[in-house]
């Protein structure tokens, strides 16, 4: 499965910034430009303090954080050893974009299993 496919029956998505675990961005649609705009890459500081808070109060580690910023959704999805953040405007259906995950699960994996 192929990233635009993924995103061709949900309207809305405004942006997509993929990183490593580094934090490294690795792919930005549908541009850069449009990425860099929105200035996604400020979600990912208070997103990491989120999930290394939740590790230390032993909770079950975050799969996904949901924020609002700016009249957009930002969901942010912790899938090692990647991580998808995705700007959509605040229509769009918020189940929808969480049930992304299993996606990108098989994207993450494929990922992997290319570089192996």
């Amino acid at each position: 499965m192929t990233l635009p496919q993924l995103f061709a029956h949900i309207d809305g998505i405004e942006a997509v910034l993929i990183l490593d675990k580094d934090g490294t961005p690795i792919l930005k649609l549908p541009t850069a430009e449009a990425v860099d705009q929105l200035d996604l890459q400020t979600i990912i500081p208070p997103a990491q303090t989120l999930q290394d808070q939740s590790q230390r109060m032993n909770l079950k580690k975050l799969k996904t954080v949901v924020t609002y910023w700016s009249a957009r959704q930002i969901i942010t999805y912790n899938v090692p050893p990647l991580v998808f953040i995705i700007a959509a405007d605040t229509n769009v259906n918020t189940g929808a974009l969480l049930n992304l995950y299993n996606d990108f699960q098989a994207i993450a994996s494929e990922e992997l299993a290319n570089k192996a």
